[in-house]
């Protein structure tokens, strides 16, 4: 501990140090009449030489991005006697900055000291790093605590940016969304979760956009934040830690790097492609495509999902209907199957409803393959089980020793299951094999996992440090990997509901149906660019149970251009008499799928397309207030082949030009592709 002082103090009072023979002409870190600068080609920073640490500037080009000043860290700590409390900058002496220099790299390290025990010194120091060619400086924060101390939670790093009454947010639930931003309201995107899919955070306006995003390969725990100031707009990661992120010597680290940074005439879809799809490469869940992974055949064949909500005949001979409509194929995700209602009783799911295995043999026969519903996260705790196996001891507890308690529709008490808890990974597993060879089915749908949101668990004796970070999914990882390879055969296949990035690698298939949706927030199809050749998934939002009022033609539109699997319908709704319209509609844009599978399995999304010539528009309930009835998408198949798919939900048929010039007439409620002509 001393030897780190002494190092921090050396550096500080040596306050730069400049190798000539490594440092590059493209970027540096250097001390100057006019601050600290740190820069290159693209952009500099300019912080106070003085006294008190100040942020002053941060150009891009010749553009002032910088809002209005803030604390650029907050830590919460723990101390041996029950010390809590939340520290800024403000709190502690600046104690100056040191300036590094090396080959293609240069950082400013800045160090506050605190008092906080009364014996050595305490220390805060934040980095900024800047690389030759970057266009994103990194930001990392770390502290030097008295022995035994912890941080708890941190706010790091927070960045005020600029913004112009046109500026928007894009984030990231489901398949991603565009929001206002208030002059001091707060948006919030919890990571890994529906609600926050990817680890990013999108301003945007005419003259370019900004980006905020962490370079964690493990899928920690985080809260990303926007919170409108005015004509500034802060950004920031509240991150609930790990104990373990703080050693016995009281030494802490985010074990992960921000970037941070602005795009000068780029668009919010430029940003994401160029500064956010590059690093989901180099993570465990993104490596490979599609068809790299071992996708169970009948999922990536499976151009139509289906939800029936009974065990009942009414139920088989809608469904029956379902099936023989839209042919062999099909995938099933099957509800209210279990002994109790839903959302009640988990996990007592047995014995099935009478007729339900002789159901799913029924769908089998007919091409269809089946994943009945389990959630793969709640307990209630009213059941025998939960009394008899010791839930108490698998449950999640928070830092006061109480459950954390959720209520659904059922009105019913469920309890947040430590996935790193062995009784849970038992009885998932049990649940699993139980379904999988008494049921006969085609695989098992384990909702919630890549929904709803990890929680931070200080329950004493489990098998994790108390805390966040990366362990709730690390433990999902572990099991589910251990399910399948001893239960699962190769045509048997796992899914979930939404798609949080980090479990990708986990599942066949993805359900992506909570995106948030109505008059003042739009669907923005974020997931898809960077991550439509990485990853299957079904469903666009849930269905409305009006199927002739538009929005189910707008669900079922924009689900084929953005690469889902389509349906997800109810079939009694579906096949109701009244409905044959919308029932048609959908059978042709399965069957465009399936008979272009290079383009959707493995291809590429690329972009929404802008259609001019006859583009009709029209509300649609529940989503946009006006909307083109004729929509495009860009793909790239995959043999690297470029193709314009274009779907018209309206009843007339429209003419319509493409970017390159060509008219094109697109009939009646159908879907055509045409091959993009590169000069």
């Amino acid at each position: 501990m001393n030897r780190i002082f002494l190092a921090l103090a050396s550096m500080i009072s040596l306050f730069m140090i400049v190798g000539t023979e490594l440092v590059s002409a493209q970027v540096i870190a250097e001390e100057t009449e006019e601050g600290l600068i740190l820069k290159n080609e693209h952009q500099t920073l300019v912080f106070s030489m003085s006294d008190q640490y100040e942020f002053k500037s941060w150009k891009v080009g010749d553009k002032e991005i910088l809002g209005a000043g803030t604390a650029c860290w907050k830590a919460t700590i723990l101390g041996t006697q029950g010390e809590n409390l939340t520290l800024t900058p403000g709190n502690g002496y600046y104690k100056g900055a040191v300036c590094e220099n090396e080959k293609g790299l240069s950082r400013i390290r800045f160090v506050w000291e605190l008092t906080l025990d009364g014996q050595k010194p305490s220390k805060v120091a934040m980095t900024v790093s800047l690389a030759e060619k970057s266009k994103l400086p990194e930001w990392n924060l770390e502290a030097f605590l008295p022995a035994s101390w912890l941080v708890t939670e941190t706010e790091f790093p927070r960045i005020s940016f600029r913004r112009s009454p046109q500026t928007k947010a894009v984030l990231s639930p489901g398949h991603g969304a565009e929001y206002e931003i208030g002059t001091n309201g707060t948006l919030q995107s919890i990571y890994p979760s529906v609600t926050g899919s990817m680890q990013l955070m999108i301003l945007h306006d005419p003259e370019g956009a900004w980006f905020f995003s962490t370079r964690d390969k493990s899928g920690a725990t985080k809260y990303f934040q926007i919170q409108g100031q005015g004509e500034s707009v802060l950004l920031y990661d509240r991150i609930i830690t790990s104990y373990a992120w703080t050693d016995a010597e009281g030494h802490f680290e985010v074990p992960w790097a921000t970037v941070a940074g602005y795009g000068q005439g780029m668009t919010w879809q430029q940003v994401a492609l160029e500064w956010y799809r590059p690093f989901t490469f180099e993570t465990r869940w993104g490596s490979k495509n599609v068809r790299e992974r071992n996708i169970v055949k009948w999922v990536e064949n499976a151009d139509v999902w289906f939800r029936p909500m009974q065990v009942e005949e009414q139920t088989w001979s809608d469904l029956e209907k379902a099936l023989e409509y839209y042919g062999k194929g099909a995938g099933i995700h099957w509800y209210y199957w279990h002994n109790y209602p839903f959302d009640t009783h988990y996990p007592e799911y047995f014995p099935a409803k009478p007729g339900f295995r002789e159901m799913v043999q029924r769908a089998q026969r007919l091409g269809a393959h089946v994943t009945p519903y389990i959630n793969g996260r709640l307990w209630d705790p009213a059941t025998e089980s939960y009394r008899t196996l010791n839930g108490a001891a698998a449950s999640c507890r928070k830092p006061d020793g109480t459950l954390y308690t959720e209520i659904y529709g059922s009105k019913v008490l469920n309890t947040v299951t430590c996935p790193g808890s062995p009784i849970w990974q038992d009885i998932l597993s049990d649940l699993n094999e139980r379904i999988l060879n008494e049921l006969g089915t085609d695989g098992v749908y384990l909702d919630q996992v890549g929904c709803a949101k990890s929680e931070a668990c200080y329950a004493e004796g489990h098998e994790h440090a108390k805390g966040a970070g990366s362990w709730w999914p690390e433990a999902y990882r572990k099991t589910l990997s251990s399910i399948r390879k001893e239960f699962y055969r190769k045509d048997q296949a796992m899914t979930t509901e939404e798609n949080a990035e980090c479990y990708i690698d986990q599942f066949d298939m993805m359900l992506t149906v909570n995106t948030p949706h109505s008059r003042w927030n739009k669907i923005v199809p974020l997931f898809a660019l960077v991550y439509s050749d990485r990853c299957v998934y079904a469903g666009y939002t849930y269905i409305p149970w009006n199927h002739n009022d538009g929005a189910f033609d707008y669900v079922c539109m924009r689900s084929l251009l953005w690469g889902c699997q389509l349906g997800w319908d109810n079939p009694s709704l579906l096949m109701k008499p009244g409905n044959e319209k919308a029932a048609s509609f959908l059978k042709t844009l399965v069957d465009f799928r399936k008979a272009n599978h290079s383009i959707f399995f493995g291809g590429r999304y690329l972009a929404e397309i802008p259609l001019e010539g006859e583009v009709p528009q029209r509300e649609i309930p529940g989503y946009h207030e006006m909307t083109p009835l004729v929509q495009a998408a860009l793909w790239r198949d995959c043999k690297g082949r470029e193709y314009y798919i274009l779907v018209n939900m309206d009843s007339s048929d429209h003419d319509v030009i493409l970017p390159d010039g060509r008219q094109v007439k697109i009939c009646s409620r159908t879907v055509i592709k045409m091959k993009r002509f590169v000069e």
